[in-house]
């Protein structure tokens, strides 16, 4: 006895069966390598007028901390944009500005930890550091590096994290944020 030959599936782009993120070429009898990725339906979104510009609306605490900017920040607003996605639900910006790390950036300190944030094509860098163990905080103005440590700052010590700030003021704003967000004594700003 025969068994009846299983349907033939005609070739096409489908969902592959192992990424949902692409899609797979099936040639009528087998998967073969080549995929490509799936369309993300984008939902429908109001066209704006020709002299309107219209940004992602930002959480209130981060558009409060970016009306304070005095440096610009200059090729870091899609970190801005993206930087709520980074935060806890309960957690508020209170100041924030432009920084490099290993790209052009957005240092953020929040009520409960300092946070920078680059997002490029290639990589991505998210560097943070709690209050519980934050100790130090220095700006060094000749180098303008903005510097978090963990211990107490000797000659050997190496920071959390060290990024560079070019704007003297957004460096002290954000300084001042974190010496009153600590809420504790031992946060030494430097």
């Amino acid at each position: 006895m025969t068994q009846p030959a299983p349907p033939i599936r005609p070739a096409a782009w489908l969902p592959d069966p192992l990424d949902d993120a692409l899609l797979r070429y099936w040639d009528s009898r087998q998967w073969t390598f080549h995929t490509v990725d799936r369309p993300v339906e984008q939902p429908a979104t109001p066209i704006a007028a020709a002299d309107e510009v219209v940004t992602p609306a930002l959480r209130p605490d981060v558009a409060a901390a970016l009306d304070l900017v005095r440096g610009g920040l200059l090729g870091s607003m899609k970190e801005v944009n993206l930087l709520g996605s980074y935060l806890h639900p309960e957690e508020r910006v209170l100041a924030l500005t432009g920084a490099q790390g290993d790209g052009v950036g957005v240092l953020a300190c929040t009520d409960r930890r300092l946070v920078f944030l680059f997002v490029g094509l290639l990589r991505r860098q998210f560097l943070e550091v709690d209050w519980n163990r934050a100790h130090t905080v220095t700006y060094d103005q000749a180098s303008r590096y903005f510097a978090v440590y963990t211990t107490r700052v000797t000659k050997r010590t190496v920071p959390a994290f060290a990024v560079r700030v070019a704007n003297l003021q957004d460096a002290q704003a954000v300084a001042h944020a974190a010496q009153q967000a600590s809420a504790a004594p031992r946060l030494d700003i430097v």
